[in-house]
């Protein structure tokens, strides 16, 4: 009989689509196993597209918080049968694996209480907190700003005990009805351009006279295009900006769809899309996972090493501090803009002060990106970090 395995991804949207390898990889070497997913409670419709998963469960992180603040006043017997009536609500019996991806101390404490054995972030146990060498090479990464060419969801597949997978194939994406208003995007000819308007931290937020002029030019350079503008409910009036930034004349090719879309619709849009261009963000993750080519403006401290697009052929614009170091809290002065629309239209390329262009390529380590210009040529240094922090690795 397989094992039961659960996943436990605790982090934000661009994390969770960014673990797909490892699903992809740990069903590849474990195929007989039953596996779950321990995620945020709101990102459970995304959840349950990732191929190779059996039951998703949602954890609400505003109730174990608050929960957590009222012990912290007043202790009471029945705040432990509460939590214990919702760790029961996810499994009767603890699975024989879990697979913890963070590094919060919720994560761990879920895998310690929901499985008989943990891997992942930690190899002590829950109170020892004794991270893996996977985990720790990721906190160094993140904390000395090193250079790295390990992705991201690569590192997630080392904590899980697996190489990266032969392949990641798009996410299928079911067809579901998008507003009725919403339904003709990408159902005429000509390309449709999706712009995600906002970003995770504000540090990367693109200027909204930035993507106007982006719109401008790609409505100018691209016959027949349309321009689909995409984010939450917050990023709203960031969108009524842009189109008051545009001329009367682009404004009806112009779909906004913030803060209208559920996020399995959101995924829908995004497959009827030819290209996604935005900041380090989870939607552009999600685009890339659904098999939508992406352009990525990376800015602040976002490193197109660590976490650009999964998958190949898409381009990720890195902004550099004035060291040549990537990854800074900087805040360009100069955009790429025309040097996108270039891309778009398969036109030779400049050069930008302060960028660089980088391209993505996979092979048996997973996900790396070289400098346009280059022959795509893997880094050596990487299968020697493999070697280094999991040689028994199946």
């Amino acid at each position: 009989m397989g094992k039961r395995a659960l996943l436990i991804q605790l982090a934000r949207l661009g994390d969770l689509v960014q673990t797909i390898p490892a699903v992809t990889a740990l069903k590849e070497a474990h195929a007989d196993w039953m596996l779950d997913l321990l995620c945020p409670a709101h990102l459970q419709d995304i959840g349950r597209i990732l191929p190779g998963i059996s039951t998703v469960v949602g954890w609400d992180g505003t109730e174990w918080s608050r929960r957590a603040r009222r012990a912290e006043k007043e202790f009471r017997p029945e705040y432990v049968v509460e939590a214990d009536a919702d760790i029961r609500a996810v499994t009767q019996e603890p699975y024989d694996y879990a697979c913890v991806l963070n590094q919060h101390p919720r994560a761990i404490l879920a895998g310690a209480l929901l499985a008989r054995e943990s891997m992942g972030a930690i190899i002590g146990r829950p109170l020892d907190q004794t991270l893996s060498p996977w985990a720790a090479y990721v906190r160094a990464i993140a904390r000395d700003r090193r250079a790295n060419r390990i992705h991201l969801a690569d590192a997630f597949c080392g904590m899980c005990g697996v190489h990266p997978p032969r392949d990641v194939p798009p996410i299928p994406v079911r067809s579901v009805p998008l507003p009725h208003d919403l339904d003709p995007i990408g159902q005429s000819s000509g390309p449709w351009i999706g712009l995600l308007v906002g970003a995770g931290a504000p540090e990367r937020l693109i200027p909204v006279t930035v993507w106007a002029e982006v719109i401008a030019g790609c409505l100018g350079a691209l016959h027949g295009s349309r321009v689909v503008l995409l984010g939450s409910g917050e990023e709203q009036g960031r969108a009524g900006w842009i189109q008051t930034a545009l001329s009367s004349s682009l404004v009806g090719r112009v779909w906004d769809t913030t803060g209208r879309l559920s996020l399995t619709e959101l995924a829908q849009t995004l497959t009827r899309c030819r290209v996604v261009i935005g900041a380090d963000t989870g939607p552009l993750h999600l685009a890339a996972a659904v098999g939508t080519q992406v352009i990525g403006w990376y800015c602040a401290r976002a490193r197109v090493h660590e976490t650009g697009p999964y998958g190949q052929s898409h381009w990720v614009w890195q902004a550099e501090g004035v060291d040549g170091r990537a990854g800074e809290t900087i805040q360009p002065t100069r955009w790429p803009i025309e040097e996108t629309i270039a891309l778009l239209t398969n036109q030779p390329v400049a050069s930008v002060p302060n960028w660089s262009l980088w391209n993505s390529q996979r092979d048996r380590w997973g996900a790396y990106y070289v400098q346009a210009g280059q022959e795509p040529v893997a880094p050596l240094e990487r299968e020697q970090i493999w070697n280094d922090l999991h040689p028994t690795a199946v």
